[in-house]
């Protein structure tokens, strides 16, 4: 491993360290001292990667904004398709990976937490992945795909189901993933089964 393979790794561990803190204890709730210790480096070096706390939790909230952007990416036949595609994308991700699941419950306490700095928070809440899949919702009544409703509404159920199935995988990665169909037949238009 060169040098500089062996630096991506370190910092890739102080942030995978930090990420499980955070989620376990909140910002506040974790010291730099934890942090290095669960990484196993000394305070020093931490500093030398990530100099202040908040440039790690900066770090990892940009993390998890790049994640947040992935549904721009999705190309799909119709509404229904695309939060299947997703789905299945994003399950398949989380199975390989489970620092995944474990930003989405990161990025769904910063936003709302007051012990995070007020401009991380509003960073996080800078990509509204339920306002931009509305889009699709309205697109899946239109071609059909996907049942009558209130667009916000069936884009929240989809994604409090999303973000829950991860809260859970987070806990319990024992526990296998749903099929994708088996979360996106609640948008389905009823008329569609048989």
């Amino acid at each position: 491993m060169t040098r500089k393979e062996q630096k991506e790794a370190r910092r890739l561990q102080i942030i995978q360290a930090t990420l499980d803190l955070f989620v376990e204890r909140g910002y506040y709730g974790t010291k730099t001292s934890q942090i290095s210790r669960r990484a196993g480096i000394s305070e020093g070096l931490l500093f030398h990667y990530f100099p202040t706390k908040e440039i790690l939790l900066e770090e990892l909230v940009n993390i998890g904004l790049e994640g947040m952007r992935m549904p721009e990416r999705i190309r799909a036949k119709n509404g229904l398709d695309f939060f299947y595609q997703f789905t299945k994308i994003l399950f398949s991700e989380v199975d390989k990976n489970p620092f995944i699941a474990k930003m989405f419950v990161f990025m769904g306490h910063v936003v709302w937490a007051e012990d995070v700095p007020e401009k991380l928070r509003k960073l996080a809440a800078s990509v509204d992945t339920i306002a931009f899949c509305q889009n699709w919702i309205k697109a899946g009544q239109n071609d059909g795909s996907i049942r009558k409703g209130d667009t916000m509404s069936l884009s929240n159920m989809y994604w409090c189901s999303i973000h829950g199935i991860m809260v859970q995988y987070a806990l319990r990665s024992d526990i296998s993933l749903p099929e994708p169909g088996w979360v996106t037949d609640m948008l389905r238009n009823n008329s569609d089964q048989t």
